[in-house]
């Protein structure tokens, strides 16, 4: 595996070539501090680098049935949004590393940020209700939809009022900037008549900074809107160049999906809003993480469900691996990550 250093040198430099005078420079410098800040941020910061090291990490998973996968699976990469039923579900938000994987990557993925974000938890602890909850969701998958059920989700995750001004509130006091060529009628396409529109570039996220993002924002029929327009680059693991997969699994039938989330050649379209939004992994930090490590993998499930037979083999590989095999994976990418991290912030 080449050095940390040539790799985050040629991954950079990939995104410089593809988007060209639209790569943002200073973004890309927020990233680097912010890669610095703790291990979680680090992890998030650096999926192009899991993708290189996997084969040599966890060689015995990577002839696990492949299905369609999120590619950066994390405990950071989950958030609300309202389905065209303007129901609050929760659940994956992000997929833009998706890609056709062994399955067994995705959960190794989601247990290692568990560790990499809180040192109080054990590799067991993690795999445990990982595990059990994964298993059971692929009998029985279903979109985590927080009206009737869910509600301890809704509970923990709904923005109050306090956050809802301060939401607002930032993205009108961003500088207005011209977009880059497209994003401006993308954004407008998006949005509909609004008055007092602004649009300026927005910094959000840890592995996507650097490319090219910006809201637009304004006022329509008495309250305010908003839509972001972010830079599209082929998924970091460039396994099947099949650029469908991203909006095949978020509109997959164990979904009830964001009818403003849509990946285009080129852009990511979304509706920004306090209830259409990533969720922090700091809001989980002071709560019993089981419960969530649960609800995470349950929507893994749901998705992996989605992809036409691929529910059968995974349970014949899952039945034929030794019982800590996951937690022994988890175990071993925190700890790679944790040194290359160290060595990074030195």
């Amino acid at each position: 595996m080449i050095t940390f250093s040539a790799s985050i040198a040629a991954y950079e430099a990939g995104l410089r070539k593809l988007f060209g005078p639209a790569f943002r420079e200073k973004d890309l410098a927020h990233k680097h501090e912010r890669m610095k800040q703790d291990p979680f941020m680090f992890f998030r910061g650096t999926c192009w680098r899991w993708a290189e090291a996997a084969p040599e990490l966890c060689p015995d998973l990577m002839a696990a049935p492949a299905v369609g996968s999120v590619g950066d699976a994390h405990a950071g990469n989950f958030g609300l949004w309202r389905d065209a039923e303007g129901r609050l579900v929760w659940g994956v938000n992000d997929f833009d590393e998706a890609d056709v994987l062994p399955y067994a990557l995705e959960l190794v993925r989601l247990a290692a940020s568990f560790l990499a974000a809180d040192d109080r938890l054990g590799a067991h602890d993690v795999a445990k209700p990982l595990l059990e909850s994964y298993r059971a969701a692929l009998q029985k998958p279903r979109a985590f939809v927080l009206e009737r059920e869910n509600l301890w989700l809704r509970d923990a995750f709904a923005s109050k009022d306090d956050f809802r001004e301060a939401f607002w509130a930032e993205l009108e006091a961003a500088e207005p900037e011209p977009p880059p060529p497209g994003y401006e009628a993308a954004l407008k396409a998006g949005l509909g008549p609004v008055v007092n529109l602004r649009i300026a570039p927005r910094v959000a996220g840890v592995g996507s900074l650097g490319r090219p993002r910006f809201v637009a924002c304004g006022a329509m029929r008495g309250g305010p809107v908003a839509r972001e327009v972010k830079g599209r680059a082929p998924s970091c693991w460039g396994v099947s160049g099949d650029l469908g997969v991203a909006s095949r699994l978020a509109l997959g039938p164990w979904r009830s999906p964001d009818p403003h989330l849509t990946y285009g050649e080129g852009l990511v379209h979304r509706r920004l809003a306090p209830n259409s939004r990533k969720i922090k992994f700091a809001d989980l930090k002071e709560r019993d993480a089981a419960p969530f490590i649960a609800a995470m993998a349950a929507d893994l499930a749901a998705i992996h469900a989605g992809e036409g037979g691929a529910v059968q083999a995974i349970f014949v590989d899952l039945h034929a691996r030794p019982e800590d095999w996951l937690a022994e994976a988890a175990r071993t990418v925190a700890a790679w990550t944790l040194g290359e991290y160290r060595a990074y912030r030195d």
